[in-house]
């Protein structure tokens, strides 16, 4: 059973925190020396999909998924996250030819997603990877496959999902304002669909 810390103090709590924060910082700041031409690809084949962006992913990578799915229709191109447990159970077939398929994977070898990225393919949908391992299965098997590479040791206690997360949603983040740019969309067309919350009624004044 573990042993709950009581002396631990503010200065310690504090360098703890800088330390995490400053991990992440590192890895977004070697992310963005990386960005070469798989990023461009990847990003304007997501722009100028005329079907739909499906995003998928498993744990903490659905999480992402998720998140990228609701900034790519914030942006002008419209996105709808993927349940892989779910697809493989008929609901892969609401994909169609012309469509993108985003898959999230760090190590690249999760059942689920392998899987619906072999359905997508039979389907014609195009699919772009994106993962920390480009020796993976999911790499081999996409069409477009951009790195988003942080180190292990960066994780939380070196296993959970933490430094790469907040990789994944920079390199997201970067895919969705070109999608803006590309899409050529507006802050009077986004105003149309967010009339909710604090940024909605900023919108509306």
């Amino acid at each position: 059973m573990a042993t709950a810390r009581e002396d631990i103090g503010l200065e310690a709590i504090l360098d703890l925190a800088r330390k995490t924060m400053g991990q992440e910082v590192d890895a977004i700041q070697a992310l963005m020396a990386g960005l070469s031409s798989r990023f461009a690809d990847s990003a304007l084949v997501i722009a100028r999909c005329p079907g739909l962006v499906w995003v998928t992913g498993v744990g903490t990578s659905a999480s992402v998924a998720e998140r990228f799915a609701h900034i790519l229709n914030c942006c002008g191109r419209r996105s709808m996250f993927l349940h892989p447990a779910d697809s493989l159970h008929g609901h892969a077939g609401v994909m169609a030819s012309g469509d993108v398929l985003v898959a999230m994977s760090r190590g690249g070898e999760s059942a689920e997603v392998v899987a619906l990225v072999e359905i997508a393919k039979r389907l014609g949908v195009t699919v772009v990877a994106m993962v920390h391992n480009m020796e993976s299965t999911l790499a081999r098997n996409c069409d477009y496959v951009l790195p988003v590479v942080s180190r292990q040791e960066f994780e939380l206690q070196g296993v959970i999902a933490t430094t790469s997360t907040v990789a994944y949603c920079a390199m997201c983040d970067a895919l969705a304002a070109v999608a803006w740019e590309v899409t050529g969309y507006t802050l009077e067309r986004f105003v149309a669909t967010h009339p909710g919350g604090a940024v909605g009624r900023m919108l509306h004044k």
